[in-house]
């Protein structure tokens, strides 16, 4: 596996992640209440595994690389990736800020938890997509051997400071987040 594969798995959990996310907004559409611990769930799991730990190895080890390689090349579309980070974190801390007041039945809360839940998803999918299908093949090509080595030792020395079984947490995490929906 190199170290763009390491990238793409964790998309493969995203994804997951999404989809319950989606059929939670769907359900909240039709006027199902959603548990707060999914919510709970869905904060811890973007906070970890999503933004602390696969955006830090994009933006810091990824995307400098490529920047570095290609001489500012493609700082816009690099910037405009980072900028999507720091809305997916708003979008986040806005989800953590009204799921107390969404299960007390306030009503802002009930409007605003769906609608950054919307967006959240929204963006999330579409960056997804313009990396796998736009910013990874343009890396693997760019990339000689030496440097995907240096890039697969720098994520696999992430995914060490993020300990044992951290991944696996994610994705019991998101396997509960399946069934909180389901139960």
């Amino acid at each position: 596996m190199n170290a763009i594969d390491i990238l793409v798995a964790e998309h493969g959990l995203i994804r997951q992640f999404l989809d319950n996310l989606t059929t939670a907004l769907g359900k909240m559409e039709r006027g199902e209440k959603i548990p707060k611990t999914f919510f709970e769930h869905s904060v811890l799991f973007s906070r970890e595994l999503v933004d602390k730990h696969h955006h830090f190895k994009e933006e810091l080890q990824m995307f400098t690389l490529l920047a570095q390689k290609h001489g500012g090349q493609f700082d816009t579309a690099i910037e405009g990736l980072r900028n999507q980070h720091e809305n997916g974190r708003n979008h986040v801390a806005e989800i953590d800020y009204a799921k107390e007041g969404y299960e007390a039945g306030q009503e802002s809360a009930t409007t605003t938890l769906p609608e950054h839940l919307d967006c959240y998803i929204s963006m999330l999918r579409q960056h997804i997509n313009r990396e796998d299908h736009r910013l990874y093949p343009m890396a693997r090509e760019a990339y000689s051997a030496g440097e995907m080595e240096g890039l697969l030792v720098e994520l696999q020395r992430a995914d060490e400071k993020a300990g044992e079984g951290f991944f696996e947490t994610n994705r019991d995490r998101v396997l509960k987040m399946g069934a909180l929906l389901n139960g």
